[in-house]
């Protein structure tokens, strides 16, 4: 097989457990030279976040991480030894939605993690509460003058 299956490590702060979040979990995946990935709806959460590509152990020539979606495909970095050999990002994609392709002579290296889709309910209601208290805000009350 092309690609080595992807492994998954829980990140968070203990307080996300208490206020309900759900835990966001570290990815990563090996593309070898000519390999896909396909992005499952069972791949470890509702939306991958990709931090960085980088390049294994680099042979020379261009190596061009592209993402499939449906019918469309899209280079996202070009990669190559000695000049760049890793690009970072901020991208989101849902799972189920994309595959990712190596097309290169040297072997890539994608990680992120995996975070959930929206926020929980118990988060949402504590926010729209900050937001009613902030509303509220009482005027000062005005100082008696004094009587000379």
């Amino acid at each position: 097989s092309s690609v080595r299956p992807p492994f998954y490590l829980p990140v968070g702060h203990p307080d996300r457990f208490r206020r309900g979040w759900r835990v966001m979990s570290f990815w990563g995946c090996t593309l070898k030279p000519g390999g896909k990935y396909q992005l499952k709806e069972d791949s470890g959460g509702d939306v991958l976040h990709l931090s960085q590509a980088c390049l294994h152990q680099p042979q020379g020539g261009k190596n061009f991480l592209q993402v499939i979606e449906g019918s469309n495909t899209y280079a996202i970095a070009c990669l190559q030894k000695d000049k760049s050999e890793f690009a970072s990002f901020d991208l989101f994609f849902k799972t189920g939605s994309c595959s990712f392709h190596n097309k290169g002579t040297s072997e890539i290296h994608l990680t992120g993690y995996f975070e959930p889709d929206g926020m929980p309910d118990d988060l949402e209601d504590e926010e729209s509460e900050e937001e009613e208290e902030e509303e509220e805000e009482v005027e000062p009350t005005p100082k008696k003058q004094k009587k000379k």
